[in-house]
């Protein structure tokens, strides 16, 4: 399989090259000639009014991974490719309608065993909505229904979960107000879409309703500073925590502060959670922090970041409160690529350094401790659900992992990418079987 792994990969890879040195010939030729600028704002109509917009996306993803999750997820070796492309068209029907379509298909020609509906879905509408635009004296009221991507503030609990071949979305409603590019409310009432392996058989989960209001202004009087303000309301018909599987409904209000000033950025967040599971009330809380500070004007242009994150835990898995937290649709993989855990009971560090070694090219290297935020509730993997053997137990130390990630943008259309993550448990995840292990990918993506 490895051979067989090489010669996809190297054949793939050779091709988007060949696309890269095209693309950097015209745009040596000419600086302001888009290959792609054709399929832009296409007339439909003698009198220019109706008009479409072509775009897409074709990536190419090797994976190699041993041991996921500290190696208590299945198959403990997998060699993988995948194989993930989009093709949309984007109609205005004059001034203030817009329709989009986007369908799209996610392959793993290579994987060892049979691949989640994330990784395989072999054709089907990715989103599908409609949208009425009203202009207002004080901004815009936009109106929209149908199979829609979204994504709100740094993604940690709304992301349209980019790594997988299949992207997040929603079936629903949306409704958003915005008067400037600093200033907007969305709300929203819409249904997970489940991916499913065949053609056109993706379909919302009946089983879980989302809703919410997400409103992103800027601070009065400190014009560097951002803040986002949000409810978000979520209702599941089968949730499972360590402790117990039961209904959810859970309410979630929280805060964003973020923002730069010259050299220094910041990204401050905060959220609680309450409602009932089963017959448990919910009392829940997060806070994540992102800090870096760039120095510019000096070699490689270093960015030295630390991010955080402490969030709750259940302190008793048999008592009629539950405090795990629930990140519900947050961006997978978190922190890095090796996708070991979801963010809930969880405290943790990442010191890194991001620097630009030529141009368009970044190399970001962090290391990032873990900790259980509450020893009695379990550590959670990727899907958000408790890993069997983690619940209780002394120490709350979970493990560390060691991220290396390499990024080139040749052109505006062009990424090639890298990561290698290598990982060792603490004392308390080799008590239910947990070992080291390592995790190796590599992406080649054109965008028009």
């Amino acid at each position: 399989m490895a051979r067989r792994t090489c010669a996809v990969v190297a054949f793939c890879w050779l091709t988007l090259a060949d696309m890269a040195a095209a693309q950097d010939t015209i745009s040596t030729n000419s600086s302001e000639v888009d290959p792609f600028g054709s399929l832009k704002s296409i007339p439909l109509s003698s009198d220019g009014s109706v008009r479409v917009s072509l775009g897409g996306q074709l990536r190419i993803r090797p994976e190699l991974s041993d041991r996921p999750v500290f190696g208590l997820a299945k198959p403990e070796h997998n060699e993988a490719v995948l194989i993930r492309s989009f093709l949309s068209a984007d109609f205005n029907l004059g001034p203030y309608v817009r329709s989009f379509v986007e369908v799209g298909s996610g392959q793993a020609p290579i994987w060892n065993g049979t691949p989640p509906a994330t990784q395989l879905d072999r054709f089907d509408l990715m989103q599908g909505f409609g949208e009425l635009t009203l202009p207002q004296d004080l901004g815009a009221l936009t109106f929209r229904a149908g199979r829609q991507e979204m994504s709100f503030g740094s993604s940690r609990l709304v992301s349209v979960r980019d790594s997988p071949n299949i992207r997040r979305a929603f079936d629903g409603v949306r409704v958003a107000w915005a008067n400037s590019p600093d200033t907007r409310i969305d709300a929203f009432f819409v249904r997970p879409v489940l991916p499913q392996y065949g053609v056109f058989d993706d379909k919302s989960d009946p089983g879980q309703a989302f809703w919410g209001v997400y409103a992103t202004v800027s601070v009065p009087h400190l014009s560097p500073l951002k803040a986002d303000y949000y409810y978000l309301g979520l209702d599941r018909a089968d949730a499972t925590f360590a402790q117990g599987t039961s209904a959810e409904r859970r309410q979630t209000f929280g805060t964003r502060l973020f923002g730069k000033a010259n050299n220094l950025d910041w990204n401050v967040e905060a959220a609680y959670q309450f409602g009932r599971f089963g017959n448990a009330h919910i009392r829940a809380w997060s806070v994540s922090v992102e800090l870096g500070y760039t120095f510019e004007g000096v070699p490689l242009s270093p960015r030295i970041g630390l991010n955080a994150d402490a969030i709750s835990g259940d302190r008793n898995l048999r008592d009629t409160t539950l405090q795990t937290f629930n990140p519900m649709f947050p961006r997978l993989p978190y922190f890095s690529e090796a996708n070991l855990f979801a963010p809930a009971n969880l405290i943790d560090v990442q010191p890194n350094l991001t620097v630009t070694p030529a141009k368009n090219i970044t190399l970001t290297i962090g290391w990032n401790p873990l900790w259980k935020e509450s020893e009695a509730d379990a550590f959670y993997g990727p899907a958000i659900t408790p890993v069997a053997g983690t619940a209780g137990g002394a120490g709350r130390y979970v493990g560390q992992q060691v991220s290396t990630t390499l990024i080139w943008k040749p052109t505006r259309h062009l990424t090639f990418g890298g990561t290698y993550v290598n990982y060792t448990p603490g004392e308390r995840i080799q008590h239910a079987g947990g070992t080291s292990g390592s995790f190796a990918a590599a992406w080649a993506t054109i965008s028009f």
